[in-house]
Parts: structure tokens; sequence; C-alpha cells
């Protein structure tokens, strides 16, 4: 699962000890604890952030205020992945292997009202919301492949979107709700598709030698930015929402990634390592024309998974194990080419680290559940890891 490949990215960094330098603003750590904290996802209002833990002694969903304080244990058993908040910040949804295979929860924002949304004994994992709330789209392999469904946001009326032999996977919504972009291996590699909500009108948007993935529109939903991954690089393009005009803005970058539009569509945010003699990713801000970029952090801290909060003026992104908040810059300027460096010191800008109130559900005591499965697993990824291997990347995504 990709929260077991961010999890063991952060706890490597963890356990080497290396330190993340701020610089582009002044960085807020929110959590200071030593176990892994990731996988962050701002509240709409931008008030709370909701984030995968393990302080508890098992990987669970929590919240927090922005500024760190009142965390808050929302799930107590088994292992959560893909938190997201509702458009009207009341419910949080996300897959969870509680009864003992992923199927997509939803609760209350304070972690009250539990409820599986499918109880299927195959594999059904979370994507995202429907921008009006009402419905949620999701990957499952109930028919023996990776398929995409939608159903209303209680559970019901069930729909398979996509039936055929290839798998098809990470379905994103268009901010109208109208069209669900997709990754589908029907053409022979990986590629994006687009289709409209219902299932109709499929349409493959990528033809490169390569792969494509990690689609994300932007706010206006004229445009579609996405990783292709190709001779070991991993590059940020965009295009145009029928796959037109497509525009290269990365080139050669190694390990993570992922673009994140900001709130009004003129910068994108992204982890890379620019270098590939430098292992670990910093958190990299360009404008979506290309025109300049800039580098955020230039520690060796492994900087990974960027979101913007609601009025674009903050990221938050994950380090050594521990999230924080570094503020942005309205004008991208000047350009920052050179490749990531740092001194193991935090020479950029001030770290500083609030005060927060905890407060915890009891988490169960013995053994941690599906512990052994996350280590062998995580053993593998190390290794695929550092040899940066392909495979390892399109398994992330699943």
């Amino acid at each position: 699962m990709f929260v077991l490949a961010i999890a063991l990215a952060i706890l490597v960094c963890t356990l080497v000890g290396m330190t993340s330098t701020m610089t582009g603003g002044k960085a807020v750590k929110l959590t200071n604890d030593s176990t892994a904290n990731f996988f962050s996802a701002w509240s709409p209002d931008g008030e709370k952030i909701a984030f995968i833990s393990y302080r508890s002694g098992n990987f669970d969903v929590w919240v927090m205020d922005s500024d760190g304080n009142n965390k808050l244990q929302l799930t107590n058993k088994g292992v959560p992945d893909n938190p997201k908040w509702n458009p009207d910040g009341t419910r949080i949804a996300f897959s969870w292997n509680r009864s003992g295979n992923f199927d997509v929860w939803v609760m209350d924002s304070d972690g009250s009202n539990q409820v599986p949304l499918t109880t299927s004994p195959a594999v059904d994992l979370f994507s995202s919301w429907s921008p009006d709330g009402t419905k949620i789209v999701f990957t499952s392999n109930r028919t023996g492949n990776k398929d995409i469904w939608v159903m209303d946001s209680d559970g019901s009326n069930k729909v398979q979107l996509t039936t055929s032999f290839a798998e098809d996977f990470g379905p994103a919504w268009d901010p109208s709700g109208n069209k669900l972009a997709f990754v589908s291996t029907r053409s022979g590699t990986w590629d994006i598709w687009v289709m409209d909500c219902d299932g109709s009108n499929k349409t493959q948007l990528t033809t490169n030698e390569g792969d494509e993935l990690f689609q994300t529109w932007s706010p206006d939903g004229t445009r579609i930015a996405f990783i292709l991954v190709r001779s070991g690089n991993r590059d940020i393009l965009v295009m145009d929402s029928d796959g037109s005009n497509k525009v290269q803005l990365t080139t050669n970058v190694s390990f993570f990634a992922y673009p994140a539009w900001s709130p009004d569509g003129k910068k994108i945010a992204f982890s890379a390592s620019i270098d590939w003699a430098d292992t670990m990713d910093d958190i990299w801000v360009m404008n979506s024309d290309n025109s300049e970029k800039v580098q955020l952090t230039t520690g060796k801290g492994g900087d990974l998974n960027p979101q913007w909060n609601p009025d674009g003026k903050k990221i938050a992104y994950t380090s050594e194990g521990n999230i924080y908040v570094i503020t942005v810059e309205e004008e991208i300027t000047p350009a920052t080419t050179a490749t990531p460096s740092g001194d193991g010191g935090n020479g950029g800008a001030p770290v500083t680290t609030p005060t927060p109130t905890t407060t915890s559900t009891p988490s169960p005591a013995g053994r941690i559940p599906g512990f052994e499965a996350i280590t062998a697993i995580s053993a593998l990824l190390v290794v695929v890891y550092i040899v940066k291997l392909k495979r390892w990347i399109k398994n992330k995504r699943r």
C-alpha cells in the first residue's frame, strides 16, 4: 500500500538521523517525537490537519490544529491509509484494514461514528470525495483485477465504472465533478485516461514511452499535472485536460516527485531529488508555466508529500518522521536551479516547535495488528528503494 511506502521512507530518514534545513520561509515543526508521522491533509477551512502517526504504537489517524496543538487520536486498531476530509470538513474518509482486509471507511472529524462503506472480502481502497461531497470513488479488486468504482457517500449505490482486463486505479475527480482521470494499463504501459463520472467516454490522454501516473487536476479543471517515469527518471509534465499541449516542467528528477497545485493554480509544489547523488528529497515550488523554480528545503531530511493549505500561503510536508509547515512567498523569485545541498543543520529559516496538547484514546495491548506484514514489506521496499527500480515506483501507487 502507498501508506507503507511513505512510512518506510520516513522511518529510514528518522533512523539515519538526518536534519532538515529550511529556506524560503519560516518552517514550523508540528509533531515532535521519534515515531512516524506522515500523510498530512488540511481541513477545508485550513484550521486542522489530519495525519497518520505511529505514536500510539500502531498506525492510526490523528488530527491536530494547524499550529500543532490539540492532537487527537481518531482510530486505534488496524492500519489506516489516505485520510481525506469531505468538502464541508465534517467527515474523514480513509482506507482501513480493521476487519482484516482494506475497506473504505468514514468517520466524523472527531473520530466518532466510524462506519465501513465497503465490506467486500476483496481490497477496496479509498481515492477521493466528489467535489460536492455526495459521492466517493475508490479502487477495488473484487472482480479479480483492479477496477474503479463509485458509490454514494453513505456507501449505497455502488457502481463499477471500468471493466477492462487491465488494471485501472488512482481515480481523481475534476473540480466540476463531471469527469474522472485515472491510470490504466490497458494500452500496455501505465497511461492516464479520463472518463465521465458515469464511466462513459473513456479517452486515453497519454501515449509516451514510459509510464504516466500521479495525475492531478488544476483548480480550474483545464489542465492536468502528472509524472512521467522513463529511463529511471521521474519528471513532472502538464497538459490540457483533453491531453493536448503537453509541457515538461522538470528534467531528470529522481525519487519522489508528486505534483500539488496551489489553490490559485499558479504554482506547483513537489518533492524531488534533483541530483542523483543526493538520495533524499527536498520540497520545491515552481510556477505552473515553468517560468521559475524555487527550492524551499535544502537539508538531508527526506522532505516528502507537500500539501498546500487552502489559502495557498503554507505547505505541510513530512521530514524525518515529523510533520512541518513552511510559509511560501507570494512571488517565486529569483529562480533557483542549483542542485539541492545542505549543511546537515538548521542553516535556513528558523524552525520552531509549538507546545502541543495531546489527547489520545487507549491503544490495544498485545501484538501490533499487521506489524509482521509491514515489517516484511518494508524490508523488501528498502532494497528496491535504494536501487530505484521502476517496479518499486509502480508498487507504491498500488
